[in-house]
């Protein structure tokens, strides 16, 4: 027994040994394909239709010549429908790196999917959102505890976290608590609504549909079960709006919804000194500062406020939102301001926007949610900092970075620089690969 063991506990010792970026790219990886491997198996006993780029010489006859002239050869893309016994692995470990990632991102028709496929996408998408290093640090630490008294994951937990590491598993439960409260107030509403609405989703059950949109937009994935993702639910202000606060609630980060939180009941027991101290002491350590949390606040609403006004200006008379009044264009704007800073989801047909509004989504795409939270991006914190870091150079060059009358250290500065300055590489050197490979193949 013990030697079948021992191969065993040295994989574990070597997974406690792990810091925590070490610790993310390993959990990601075998994560990505694991779950590659399983939406495989779930897809393989399905049908496919897909098209495929096919090569082909075309007869070209110059134009303004006569017919005298021979034709010369081209070669043409053109697409071939083929059907297919399940997913590809490419495809299906694509999937799992878009749910893994919560990017949204699909390379095949994802509401044709499997039940099966459907809740695998669905669990990872839940690992995505509150992080894959978390769930496998748990599972690490649960069957470690009995074989060695090493607690080097909570050291990796408290740098994932950003939280002090005797507060690692108090705010592991925090996360746990407002996850499965919020997720399950949307769940309730959305399914209380399709429910009196079934015709809305087709033969999808009211239910499945609201669980699998709640986790999914709280977690800012972007997946939906239907082929048009929320088009169908334009003008419906209660779907757009219930989606629209989940991605937001989500995307604020878990020490700011502790700190809103913690406010709250401040607020209703400000005479009750009992109350006060226990409440002290149970957000101690892991709720946001206060210059954070009103840098998170005040952004936030900032940019939903411009990715509203801008493309509501824009695309006023764009086909997109026509026959809608103006509480529905206001609303479908709202929530692609809402939904393009990290979701993914759509209620309207994007590829018919305006240029400018595109070029507008990017820029919140890139600046993202804040951290600790389920969103992508920079953060809203490090594009604050950038901000009052350019602001007090050009005011008063040399003192320290105020955000809020609040110092900024020198560390959260230059880590903010070093941040947008790896992130604008990063970008730009896969945005010259996928040029390249599109011009080389398509």
């Amino acid at each position: 027994m013990n030697l079948l063991l021992r191969p065993f506990r040295s994989v574990l010792h070597v997974l406690l040994a792990l810091n925590a970026a070490e610790a993310t790219v390993v959990s990601f990886i075998c994560a990505s394909l694991i779950g590659g491997f399983i939406l495989f198996q779930t897809e393989k006993h399905r049908t496919v239709e897909t098209y495929v780029p096919v090569l082909q010489q075309v007869q070209v006859l110059p134009i303004g010549t006569n017919t005298h002239v021979s034709a010369k050869e081209e070669t043409h893309v053109f697409t071939q429908k083929v059907t297919q016994q399940g997913e590809t692995f490419i495809d299906s470990l694509f999937m799992a790196v878009s749910a893994l990632c919560v990017t949204g991102l699909t390379s095949t028709d994802f509401s044709v999917w499997s039940t099966s496929g459907k809740i695998a996408i669905l669990i990872m998408i839940q690992m995505g959102g509150l992080g894959i290093v978390m769930f496998t640090s748990i599972f690490a630490l649960l069957i470690v505890r009995g074989l060695t008294e090493r607690e080097t994951f909570r050291d990796v937990l408290s740098g994932i976290l950003d939280v002090d590491r005797p507060r690692v598993l108090h705010m592991m439960r925090h996360v746990a608590m407002y996850t499965f409260f919020i997720e399950g107030a949307g769940f309730l509403i959305l399914g209380i609504h399709l429910q009196a609405n079934p015709s809305m989703i087709g033969d999808i059950n009211p239910w499945w549909w609201a669980l699998f949109h709640s986790i999914s937009a709280f977690n800012n994935a972007g997946f939906g079960l239907l082929n048009d993702n929320l088009m169908h639910f334009v003008k419906d202000p209660l779907v757009n709006y219930v989606i629209a606060s989940l991605i937001i609630l989500g995307g604020l980060g878990y020490p700011v919804l502790i700190a809103i939180h913690a406010s709250i009941r401040r607020f209703l027991f400000r005479h009750d000194n009992v109350i006060q101290s226990a409440l002290d002491r149970d957000v101690s350590g892991v709720v946001a500062s206060s210059v954070q949390t009103r840098v998170v606040l005040t952004c936030t609403a900032l940019l939903l406020f411009i990715g509203t006004a801008i493309p509501l200006l824009v695309e006023w008379g764009n086909p997109v939102l026509q026959d809608m009044n103006i509480f529905q264009k206001i609303t479908a704007t709202f929530f692609q301001s809402v939904s393009t800073r990290t979701a993914g989801f759509n209620t309207i047909d994007i590829g018919a926007l305006h240029v400018t509004s595109l070029f507008l989504y990017m820029m919140l795409m890139y600046i993202g949610a804040s951290p600790a939270g389920t969103g992508g991006g920079i953060k809203i914190p490090t594009v604050a900092v950038l901000y009052g870091y350019i602001k007090d150079w050009f005011g008063k060059p040399g003192e320290p970075v105020r955000l809020f009358g609040r110092k900024i250290s020198r560390f959260a500065v230059s880590h903010a620089i070093r941040l947008y300055f790896f992130s604008t590489l990063f970008l730009g050197v896969m945005g010259l690969l996928i040029c390249f490979v599109e011009g080389q193949y398509l």
